[in-house]
């Protein structure tokens, strides 16, 4: 493959608030761009969210929490002297969008809820693919996951399951207090190792395995309906998906109609009640768990990541050629 060595920008940040998703799936794009050739740029205003591992790859520029967007990008573009850019904002500016290609910039947007921004690259991350057009990377063959998640072993299901594991993300949420106030009286979680990941407070780097080792270690998973569940089909753990917010339940009712695990939504009624029968009803079946395992595994290998980034160079080496084809042309008809 042929490689520019102009670098691409990737722009995302994570924390508290918004959760470390954004930040995972960049990463694992950002590794496989590396590994291919392509030199990577990554603005943020979070940069000690980054894995450490990462950072000593690529360049890192920190942009002002205060600046607004546009012109955060503008001084970041112009400073790294990139015209490629892969954005992964919690909500995406139409018109922020518009403005960086008409002013030359080659634009990828990853997500599932990007509106009717325009792009030239989108990168969807869903379980089941919507759109099969020639731009759009969309379905479970291109969800960005670590090298660690790629063919990871084939799951052993146990008769009984033994441990379990609860993460429901890296942003702050009340509904992790419901889920464990549930389990504290619930007899199908007694006779499990109960694994609890919680969001640490202040600033934290994000590690590179993520959950990778929690999940071959676990059984059973309650987990937030977020990039945890791609990780969770990678690893072939069944698990319960809690959507914790808005924009996780499509991917949480995707993971359930694909016989990957159970939707448990904490904005249902009786949402306690659902999820002590839902629990039960995994621990009590290895039937069940196996199917789930199964059908997690053989929908998600773990080269996502890969995939996408030679997505990415293609067409980015493409807009290359159509650009510099239309500036000779633009020359040549000057000088005539």
């Amino acid at each position: 493959m042929t490689v520019s060595r102009r670098p691409i920008a990737i722009r995302a940040d994570g924390g508290s608030d918004i959760g470390l998703g954004h930040v995972m799936r960049c990463a694992a794009l950002a590794r496989a761009l590396l590994a291919a050739g392509q030199p990577v740029i990554w603005l943020t205003k979070t940069p000690d969210i980054l894995p450490l591992d990462l950072v000593s790859d690529i360049e890192v520029v920190a942009l002002a929490p205060a600046e607004d967007e546009a012109s955060s990008l503008q001084r970041g573009l112009a400073q790294t002297g990139s015209h490629g850019l892969i954005a992964d904002w919690p909500l995406t500016d139409i018109a922020l969008c518009a403005g960086l290609r008409q002013a030359g910039i080659w634009l990828a947007l990853i997500g599932n809820h990007t509106g009717a921004a325009a792009a030239d690259f989108i990168i969807r991350q869903r379980f089941q693919a919507q759109s099969d057009e020639s731009h759009v990377c969309d379905g479970s063959a291109v969800l960005l996951l670590g090298p660690g998640y790629a063919r990871c072993p084939k799951r052993i299901v146990r008769p009984a399951p033994s441990r379990l594991l609860v993460s429901l993300g890296g942003s702050r949420t009340r509904t992790l207090d419901r889920v464990l106030d549930t389990l504290n009286d619930l007899p199908a979680a007694a006779s499990m190792e109960i694994d609890i990941r919680r969001p640490v407070a202040g600033k934290q780097s994000l590690q590179e395995a993520g959950l990778r080792d929690a999940m071959l270690a676990a059984d059973i998973g309650i987990l937030a309906a977020g990039t945890s569940l791609h990780e969770a089909a990678a690893t072939g753990l069944p698990s319960l998906a809690i959507p914790i917010a808005a924009n996780q339940a499509q991917r949480a009712q995707e993971f359930e109609s694909c016989g990957l695990g159970i939707r448990v939504d904490p904005a249902e009624d009786r949402f306690e009640e659902n999820l002590r029968a839902a629990l039960a009803r995994l621990a009590g079946s290895d039937t069940l768990r196996r199917d789930c395992a199964e059908a997690g595994q053989s929908r998600v290998d773990g080269l996502g990541a890969s995939r996408v980034a030679a997505r990415v160079i293609a067409r980015q080496n493409s807009a290359g050629t159509a650009q510099a084809s239309g500036a000779s042309g633009r020359s040549a008809g000057n000088a005539g």
